[in-house]
């Protein structure tokens, strides 16, 4: 008679998540890129940009140049909606 009331127990589950942060490896490889320059220049070697080095450079520039250019956008935006209400009074 007891069985027939029991409820079974909540299963447990070990689920550890996983996050991938691009900005933490990106600046991790930049890291140990400027680690292996300084390295190269201690032993007097000269050290050469490769492809991924330059790829990465230019996909951070255009990001940067977008957020410039969203920002320049949102005050033009709000000078423009002042002087509006300015010049409606």
């Amino acid at each position: 008679m007891a069985r027939f009331f029991s409820l079974p127990k909540n299963k447990r589950f070990t689920f550890t998540p996983r996050y991938y942060d691009e900005r933490a490896e990106m600046r991790k490889e930049r890291n140990e890129q400027i680690k292996r320059e300084v390295d190269a220049e201690k032993e007097g070697k000269k050290s050469r940009i490769t492809k991924e080095e330059m790829a990465n450079y230019i996909k951070m520039s255009r990001r940067t140049q977008k957020k410039s250019n969203m920002r320049l956008l949102v005050i033009l935006a709000l000078l423009l909606a002042i002087f509006y209400f300015f010049l409606i009074k």
